[in-house]
């Protein structure tokens, strides 16, 4: 029973949040004050689900004509950012990993490279985590509680990236 509740959740889970954010997500007249509690609530989601969240909404805003708060734009195209450099990351890695493998005495090397970094360190509840989960993990964190807190949060490279390029 509690795992039916459990799976329905996680597969209408977008649903609930979309017809939440769309019922109370206000237009903004951003005047440059204070982000709001809803404001620094969608951001901390938006990271939370690795940008989606602020993905729809700014569907969202561009349906109802309304243009988001600074503090909005700027966390949420740091989190494309973030998500698109940890896609283009990976990617790099599979492909020199596979060269890699074409060559005969250093395929033999490339397993005990890579075994540190993708075995269980961290034993948290029923996860295992490893090395570069954990990193994952506490960037987000930091950039959740970062955006709670309603500050700008600062990642090296890519915040100097979003910065010159988010309108005010």
């Amino acid at each position: 029973m509690i795992l039916n509740l459990v799976y329905f959740l996680q597969q209408h889970s977008l649903t609930i949040m979309l017809c939440c954010l769309v019922a109370v997500l206000p237009v903004y007249n951003w005047k440059g004050s204070e982000p709001s509690l809803l404001d620094r609530l969608i951001v901390a989601l938006n990271y939370i689900w690795f940008g989606l969240f602020g993905f729809i909404c700014l569907i969202v805003n561009a349906i109802k004509g309304g243009r988001i708060s600074p503090f909005m734009q700027y966390h949420i195209f740091q989190s494309f950012f973030l998500v698109m450099l940890w896609i283009l990351l990976g990617i790099f890695v599979e492909m020199i990993t596979r060269i890699l493998y074409c060559i005969p005495f250093v395929k033999n090397i490339i397993p005990f490279i890579l075994t540190p970094f993708q075995m269980p360190v961290i034993h948290v509840f029923i996860w295992q985590l490893s090395v570069i989960q954990l990193f994952l993990w506490l960037v987000i964190i930091y950039l959740v509680l970062t955006s709670l807190r309603g500050m700008y949060s600062y990642v090296p490279w890519v915040s100097d990236i979003i910065k010159n390029n988010v309108r005010k």
